[in-house]
């Protein structure tokens, strides 16, 4: 009879306890990116353009923020998942 493969974690609990901090920091650092691109580029005297509208300011600050902040999140969500899912194969 053949040998399985040894698993690394016997039970799945440390990689579904993991899937939350994984979305959290996902977003955070996406939200700290976008207003740190959207703040540097105000303060150099660049216009943000999105879609070809020409955006200035803290409202450019702003909707960079946001857009990269929601990019991070949904990157999060991807990897919370991938995270979830390698939990619940642990198990099994």
């Amino acid at each position: 009879m053949r040998r399985s493969a040894i698993p690394l974690i016997k039970n799945g609990h440390p990689w579904r306890a993991m899937a939350w901090p994984v979305l959290k920091w996902a977003t955070v650092i996406g939200v700290l990116l976008g207003f740190g691109a959207g703040t540097l580029s105000m303060l150099s005297g660049n216009i943000i353009s999105i879609n070809g509208t020409a955006i200035s300011g803290w409202y450019g600050v702003w909707s960079l923020t946001l857009a990269l902040g929601i990019a991070g999140f949904l990157f999060g969500l991807i990897g919370a998942l991938l995270v979830r899912a390698v939990g619940i194969a642990a198990e099994k």
